[in-house]
């Protein structure tokens, strides 16, 4: 090795050093004149020496840009999202179920961090070297965005040596943000050019990771702390304490306000200390993390659908901020119905700009009886969705009540208003209940059925009432609805066809039909001409419209957007019937028989599959995609909830019920919104209702929420 090659690799270790110290430790040893000459003498030896350049030359921060949109990459071990506290009761219930779960009363100790509100990534390691950087992404399938993770200057490309050494391989996991100053100065500039500016900073780091030109996310105020770890060869750590100490050994950038608990009292007292403290820290927080802090009794703990068993957010409190009414309008959906939305003087509620506000059905318009020039209390339920609070009515002048309109506000047809309605079944004798029902139907052949009993249809109880258009496909908003939803994520998941140019391609004439959408590739000189195409975004939408011909059963079922049919029915029915030939084919008593249809939702799809224009439509589109049906035999062979059917009531945490529900239906269950004599277990949560006490007296299996864990793992226990 010749002195002008120990020079160079002197140099590259004194300009990681000082990065070191001016991006992690903000306390430079030389000033910026004396780095940028040392720079300089890098890039100058670089230009005379271009083989001896690295990935992890500091020269290299700004990478090339990717030919076309950042390519996937599967993670090696899932990057799992968090279940939620909300309390403290919630708190208290993850650490017993810990407890339970561990089999003994041993004392737990836990990691507290502050529950960053940035954009998660994980960075590959191999020896040391930094050689990919990974956007969270689904959890299993994140986006390759290498070259910008490069631009970040607190992500060391090599890991300083330490008395640790390097394992063979390293998944770091943690969170790239903007501090709360530099998303000040990012907008203000942005300002200044007339450029747009960013909503809160999270939206502003997750964009700045997706330029397609590193330069971008270079000129991004972006930092990063590391949080966890995914896989590692060739090392082992004892706990999380021990793993932040080895971080920070090898310089990657760690939160000074990360701490240790010995208890889960300790854990609430950091919440609260956080919480008190949460304006006066630099960057953006939405909660605390708590994490068992010994390793060996994470994996012990083990996960829980996508989230592990042995960590928590503790969330904040939803912020309520007071704006003002300026209208209320009503949108249109996809399947007719019209739902009130106030709109707002735009105002920031908890990171987020808010001008938008929905009031769901007429029961709760009638109930807030919001006007225009009214105050309003708007908060965001989950730290998620806009919602409004409490109405302060204006105090003089103030506007009259909202009335339904009697014309569709899209395309002026008439509005029909309907109701949802129970009928009741009456022993004549005692003037008792015995059934209730939701269609007359029903009701009617209950009747038939029992005519040796006196009994008798007593009552028709009137419901939340809702407004439809009755325009159906002529309506604008419900056609292009249609669309929005079958190409959405969900659904067919099509790529590269968002609000705007699916109006485009409705309104061009190009898209009448579902099948048309497979037909756009012989029209692709023509859609190279239309505004926002052009010739790669109409080959990546042809790429994707190509791999949408290849769909689950349960997909296209939810795809073609049958009224009041989600995921967990469109999947009930795919389980059930097996084939779209056989859907197709079936009556409404052969709907009412599928887990979790009642007598409403058999009429709504026997009157979709009955429909000649409908039965038309899917005729098309059938012969233009390749059904994946679901293997009824093996999916049904050792699943643990094989043929047991379950109810779920009141608040489970720290789960949501649908993430339940899907586990469930998973491992072979049917899972009902109603409880039967065919029920075998009645999950019960918090304010659990009327349901539990029919339950009882059905003789159902009930499980309480805080054994959800245990009844997961081994139903038979139960």
């Amino acid at each position: 090795m010749n002195k002008l090659n120990k020079r160079y690799l002197n140099i590259q270790e004194k300009i990681r050093s000082y990065d070191h110290e001016y991006y992690i430790l903000d306390n430079p040893s030389i000033s910026d004149q004396e780095y940028d000459n040392l720079f300089r003498e890098l890039q100058q030896i670089e230009s005379q020496n271009p083989d001896w350049i690295t990935p992890e030359s500091p020269s290299q921060r700004i990478g090339i840009k990717p030919a076309n949109d950042f390519s996937t990459f599967k993670h090696f071990s899932q990057m799992l999202s968090l279940a939620n506290a909300f309390n403290e009761e919630d708190l208290k219930n993850f650490h017993d179920r810990i407890i339970k779960n561990l089999g003994d009363d041993q004392r737990i100790n836990y990691f507290c961090e502050p529950k960053m509100d940035g954009a998660a990534i994980s960075l590959i390691y191999e020896k040391g070297i930094l050689t990919r950087g990974v956007t969270r992404g689904d959890g299993t399938l994140g986006e390759d965005i290498t070259s910008n993770i490069r631009t970040i200057r607190s992500i060391p490309l090599r890991l300083k040596q330490s008395e640790h050494t390097f394992p063979d391989l390293l998944e770091v996991r943690g969170e790239v943000f903007i501090s709360k100053s530099d998303f000040d100065d990012l907008n203000l500039k942005a300002k200044q050019k007339s450029e747009k500016v960013f909503a809160n900073p999270r939206n502003a780091a997750a964009g700045s990771l997706r330029q397609l030109d590193p330069a971008i996310t270079s000129s991004r105020p972006l930092a990063f702390f590391a949080h966890g770890i995914g896989s590692c060869l060739g090392k082992t750590f004892i706990d999380l304490q021990e793993l932040f100490t080895v971080f920070s050994s090898w310089g990657l950038p760690v939160n000074d306000l990360n701490q240790f608990a010995s208890s889960i009292t300790e854990c609430s007292k950091y919440f609260q200390n956080i919480e008190s403290s949460r304006d006066t820290i630099p960057f953006e927080i939405d909660g605390v993390v708590f994490k068992v802090n010994e390793i060996s009794l994470q994996k012990q703990l083990g996960e829980i659908a996508r989230s592990p068993r042995w960590a928590i957010a503790h969330k904040f409190p939803a912020e309520e901020v007071f704006t003002e009414i300026e209208k209320i309008d009503f949108q249109v959906g996809r399947t007719g119905i019209l739902t009130p939305v106030a709109k707002l003087k735009t105002v920031n509620v908890g990171g987020v700009n808010v001008s938008n506000c929905t009031l769901h059905n007429f029961d709760e318009l009638k109930r807030l009886d919001p006007r225009p020039g009214d105050g309003a209390l708007i908060k965001r339920a989950g730290d998620v969705i806009p919602k409004m609070v409490e109405v302060i009515p204006k105090k003089k002048n103030r506007s009259h009540s909202i009335k339904i309109p009697k014309k569709c506000p899209c395309c002026k047809a008439e509005i029909v208003i309907n109701f949802q309605s129970e009928w009741t079944i009456v022993d004549t004798n005692t003037s008792k209940p015995i059934k209730r029902f939701s269609s007359s139907y029903e009701a009617k052949k209950f009747l038939d059925e029992n005519q040796a009993l006196k009994i008798h249809i007593a009552e028709e109880r009137f419901e939340t009432p809702f407004m439809k258009c009755s325009g159906g496909n002529n309506c604008p908003e419900i056609f292009q609805g249609k669309f929005t939803h079958f190409v959405s994520r969900k659904a067919m998941d099509i790529d590269g066809l968002g609000q705007e140019i699916l109006l485009t391609l409705i309104n061009q004439k190009f898209i009448k039909d579902f099948a048309d959408l497979y037909s756009l590739k012989d029209h692709r000189s023509e859609l190279e001409k239309l505004e926002r195409f052009g010739k790669k975004s109409v080959d990546n939408l042809i790429k994707s419209l190509k791999k949408s011909t290849s769909v689950e059963l349960h997909r296209l079922i939810f795809a073609i957007g049958i009224e009041e049919v989600g995921e967990t029915t469109s999947r009930n029915l795919a389980n059930y019937f097996g084939t779209m030939d056989s859907l197709l084919k079936s009556s409404y008593e052969d709907l009412i028989a599928v887990p979790d249809i009642g007598p409403r939702m058999a009429a709504k799809i026997t009157d979709y599959i009955r429909d000649i224009e409908n039965k038309t439509s899917l005729e098309k589109l059938l012969n233009c995609i390749n059904i994946i049906n679901p293997d009824l035999k093996s999916s049904n062979e050792d699943l643990l909830f094989s043929g047991i059917q379950i109810a779920i009531t009141g608040k489970v945490s720290p789960m949501s019920r649908d993430d339940l529900k899907n586990i469930f239906m998973l491992q072979g269950a049917k899972v009902t919104s109603s409880i039967s004599n065919k029920t075998n277990y009645l999950i019960a949560g918090e304010n659990a209702g009327s349901k539990l006490e029919k339950a009882k007296t059905l003789g159902i299996k009930i499980v309480d929420a805080t054994d959800i864990d245990d009844f997961i793992n081994d139903p038979k226990k139960f």
